[in-house]
């Protein structure tokens, strides 16, 4: 068994001028094999960049209110909303509300999470 408190889980703020924040609370690196887990923060008026995955990924929404398009559908997500987004669909999420945009994203297999820890080193 392996125990991540959020709090103590690693910070991987997003480079300027983007003002999303990220914390990783299982990979590989953490001791996971199959999957890969992290909540993000998205302040009011965020907008990530058109992006796909190479593998599958799944967002649950916590708290506050998302919009999140591809090619095919636009929806917008409240609390307890979850979203599947199969390997490579170029999608775009942004923060379509009045407060803080809280979500649980899972990879699997993991693999892409890769990129916020290089982006956050930069």
């Amino acid at each position: 068994m392996i125990v991540v408190k959020k709090d103590k889980a690693p910070i991987f703020p997003a480079p300027p001028p983007s003002r999303k924040v990220t914390r990783i609370l299982m990979d590989p690196v953490l001791g996971s094999k199959h999957i890969a887990l992290g909540f993000t923060v998205y302040p009011v008026g965020e907008k990530g960049a058109p992006h796909s995955h190479t593998g599958e990924e799944t967002i649950f929404i916590l708290k506050g209110k998302a919009k999140v398009s591809s090619a095919k559908k636009e929806q917008t997500l409240e609390a307890g909303d979850l979203v599947y987004l199969p390997p490579k669909e170029t999608h775009t999420m942004e923060n379509s509300g009045e407060e803080e945009l809280h979500f649980l994203w899972v990879y699997t297999p993991p693999g892409d999470e890769k990129s916020i820890r290089q982006r956050a080193k930069r």
